[in-house]
């Protein structure tokens, strides 16, 4: 999957839109044989608490685990698909409160 700045650039647009938001990407399975798997996590600040956790494909982008918040996917989305509803339901959380 060729899609890494897109996955990038949705995870810094969020980071800018919730100021106390950061994230973390890092790879956490490789066999070596071209499986690799990475993890997203999306970070609340100043309590440094995890309020999201994405594991996906990266060959694929095809979605393996999802939480966030009240969140709930299908895991066999796309990570971008993912990405795009935790930014959507974020806004709406906002706009209700």
């Amino acid at each position: 999957m060729s899609d890494k700045s897109t996955i990038l650039n949705l995870l810094n647009k969020f980071s800018e839109d919730h100021k106390n938001i950061t994230w973390k990407l890092k790879c956490v399975y490789c066999d070596g044989i071209g499986t690799h798997i990475n993890q997203i996590k999306i970070i609340s600040h100043p309590s440094n608490s995890v309020i999201g956790l994405f594991s996906y494909r990266v060959e694929t982008g095809r979605v393996l685990s999802c939480m966030y918040k009240k969140l709930k996917k299908d895991n066999s989305e796309n990570i971008i698909d993912m990405l795009l509803d935790m930014m959507n339901y974020s806004r709406e959380e906002t706009n209700i409160l």
